[in-house]
């Protein structure tokens, strides 16, 4: 019996000493990564830090206390802890008002702190504190110790759980960009079961120091007469049971620093430190253990120096490992961005009814794979009408999207510099390019109540652009693909038509005038109506091979290559659809007009010709089925950052058969032919009634 007992004393004594190291290197570990990685200019940063470096100074204070080291080591860190004893709590209690969620209740409470520190700091002041020896050998227990520091330890600890557990007044969250951090009840939610735990541990531990100091200290003192070994292993159990409580709360505490950004006040760089958060907890502990218990173990210190280099080597190895598993991750869930998107596979599969199947693919991949986010929404806008006619218009991609969280995108805004915090659950990502803002990615929350990582939030910013690019190369290419066969289609018919034409109408017109002239030079009596017949014949004939040149395509007219594409598109205005309208506005920007007449000779004739099928579709379609409606046209040509031309009417618009409903392949090429010089061309309604077509090319 009596062994067992030394050996439970034996294992009392290790387990007290493992907590106290363990608290001691956790703490040091958590201070230092708050210092290095947070927002140094945030007071919850400064304060969280100061807390935990402090926490780690009296812990180690501690562990030498109870390793019995030298008497003027227990000396001077006996001094050193009663002063970190008392600003230690005194930080974690501002730190953790910070994120109460209530304000008011934050301002008031720390006014009680701070009065209470002072009123203790006057008390300390007024009775200055006994060192270590005259501690251990008093007849009674500091009166000091008793009747201030319990109490004001009882309201550093157990305040803050008050606070946490006060509702959330705030209501609202402030759009904040990366980098930056909006007010502490927007991670409050997310971080509240954790910061929870930890404030219940540290009021726990608490209530098991206020028992320790008012019952089991006073039957110990003084230790000379009273330090009995059943007094001795109460000391030591309480002392490892309120040192468990620390270490639980602050594990509690670093689960909501590395996944929250709880303290660091700013979005991680990467999610390395969570990552081996476990790995450090599982390292720590057992390195605690090992050197405290071959501390207390009567062995060659070979054993202890030859254990300690296999735990650092065994640490060493697993942190490798753990940065090869994490590269191999990274690789795998890289990979569908690298892979190739297979673009003429499903270009000429001959099922192609849905073309944004790699879009979504490379979505969900992003969402699922590298994000592992709740749910996600990508809005871009098309630049050119889908296949088959239509307007452009908002397009978007959702994952796991449900039209109940719409809402969050009405406070969304359009214009930013970087990523936006729009609430505590979503991030928002503004896409744009050289035209300006064409859509935007919108993130919720991740999976296990985490917090993104700065290179989630880039590698997301980068892939929607990607996936942008993927599906607008394919929309390119599978209208120029689908256009080419319409114009191989037409070609053959055309070829066909003119063929049937010439062969059966044109030549034996021909034929019919060339035997008139014939019989003219056998009777020139009848020299007079004949000749009219022929030249009757001869004319239709020129018609009907003007007819036939026109339908095989206009040529590149003159004012063109001579004055440039505003003085072209004037003239093509003013003569060949000048009774198409009932009036024309006609307004060009001098400016406009210099820009156009240093563009390239082919994308001169790619805009012109837009322009033209924009107002002939005008014309074609913008009265609907009332011929004789009154139209009006108008054409602007603006030329500053750009070349944009507006080609607008007040017809009966899109939603009642106008001008683009019907226009066929006339528009989708040409939209895929502005696209190809990088340009847009964007088919709206107007507000005021009618269509607007906007061709805008945003670099002369």
């Amino acid at each position: 019996m009596s062994q067992l007992r030394i050996l439970f004393d034996f294992f009392v004594i290790v387990g007290a000493q493992t907590l106290s190291l363990f608290n001691t290197v956790m703490l040091l570990w958590l201070g230092l990564t708050v210092l290095l990685t947070g927002n140094r200019r945030r007071p919850a940063t400064i304060a969280g830090c100061a807390g935990l470096l402090l926490g780690a100074v009296f812990f180690g204070g501690h562990t030498l206390i109870l390793t019995a080291a030298s008497s003027t080591a227990i000396v001077v860190a006996w001094r050193v802890m009663w002063v970190v004893a008392i600003a230690a709590p005194y930080f974690w209690s501002l730190s953790i008002f910070y994120y109460s969620g209530n304000p008011n209740a934050g301002r008031w409470v720390r006014r009680i702190l701070t009065t209470a520190l002072a009123l203790l700091l006057v008390l300390f002041v007024i009775s200055p504190l006994p060192s270590f020896y005259e501690f251990a050998l008093a007849q009674n227990l500091q009166p000091i110790i008793a009747v201030a520091y319990v109490p004001y330890l009882f309201l550093c600890f157990t305040l803050p759980l008050i606070a946490l557990r006060r509702p959330r007044t705030i209501p609202s969250y402030p759009h904040t960009e990366i980098g930056q951090s909006g007010p502490p009840s927007d991670r409050f939610r997310q971080a509240r079961p954790w910061l929870l735990g930890a404030a219940s541990m540290l009021a726990l531990s608490v209530i098991a120091f206020a028992y320790t100091a008012y019952t089991i200290i006073p039957r110990a003192i003084p230790i000379s007469t009273n330090l009995t070994p059943d007094v001795f292993r109460e000391i030591y159990i309480a002392d490892g049971l309120i040192a468990g409580l620390i270490a639980v709360a602050i594990v509690l505490l670093g689960r909501a620093v590395m996944s929250n950004n709880v303290l660091l006040e700013q979005v991680q760089s990467s999610r390395g430190f969570f990552a081996r958060w476990r790995t450090v907890v599982v390292l720590l502990s057992a390195g605690s253990f090992l050197i405290t218990f071959l501390y207390n173990t009567p062995i060659r210190p070979i054993y202890s120096l030859l254990l300690t280099t296999i735990l650092a080597v065994v640490a060493y190895v697993l942190f490798n490992w753990r940065q090869h598993v994490e590269r191999q991750d990274f690789m795998d869930r890289l990979r569908p961005f690298v892979s190739s998107l297979r673009l003429e596979e499903r270009l000429f599969s001959p099922d192609a009814s849905d073309s944004w199947s790699e879009a979504r693919d490379l979505f969900d991949a992003l969402c699922r794979d590298a994000l592992q986010t709740e749910r996600a929404t990508l809005q871009f806008d098309a630049p050119s009408p889908p296949p088959g006619g239509g307007a452009s218009g908002p397009r978007r991609l959702d994952y796991r999207w449900q039209p109940a969280h719409d809402a969050v995108l009405s406070t969304a805004p359009f214009r930013a510099n970087g990523w936006v915090r729009l609430d505590a659950d979503h991030w928002l990502w503004p896409l744009s390019d050289s035209r300006g803002p064409i859509g935007r990615l919108v993130l919720g929350p991740k999976f296990g109540a985490m917090e993104y990582t700065a290179q989630e939030l880039q590698v997301a910013g980068a892939c929607a652009e990607r996936i942008l690019d993927a599906l607008a190369g394919e929309q390119i290419a599978r209208l120029a693909l689908s256009l080419l066969r319409h114009r191989i289609a037409e070609v053959q018919v055309m070829s066909a038509q003119h063929k049937r034409v010439l062969h059966d109408d044109i030549l034996p017109q021909i034929h019919l005038a060339l035997l008139r002239i014939e019989s003219l030079r056998r009777k020139p009596a009848d020299w007079e109506s004949s000749l009219d017949e022929v030249a009757s014949e001869l004319t239709q004939t020129h018609q009907r091979l003007s007819a036939l040149v026109r339908e095989m395509g206009n040529a590149v007219p003159t004012r063109l290559e001579s004055e440039g594409l505003v003085a072209a598109l004037h003239s093509a205005l003013m003569h060949d659809f000048r009774d198409s309208f009932d009036a024309i506005d006609w307004r060009a920007d001098p400016a406009a007009g210099e820009s156009a007449r240093r563009l390239p000779l082919f994308v001169g004739e790619v805009v012109f010709y837009a322009t033209q099928e924009a107002i002939r579709n005008a014309a074609r379609h913008a009265r609907g089925d009332d011929p004789t409606r009154k139209l009006r046209l108008s054409v602007a040509v603006d030329g500053a950052p750009g070349l944009t031309i507006a080609v607008s009417d007040d017809g009966v618009g899109r939603s009642a058969g106008g001008a683009t409903t019907s226009a066929g392949s006339g528009l989708l090429f040409h939209s895929t032919m502005m696209a190809v010089v990088g340009g847009t061309l964007i088919v709206s309604e107007r507000a005021s009634g009618g269509t607007q077509v906007t061709i805008e090319l945003p670099q002369v």
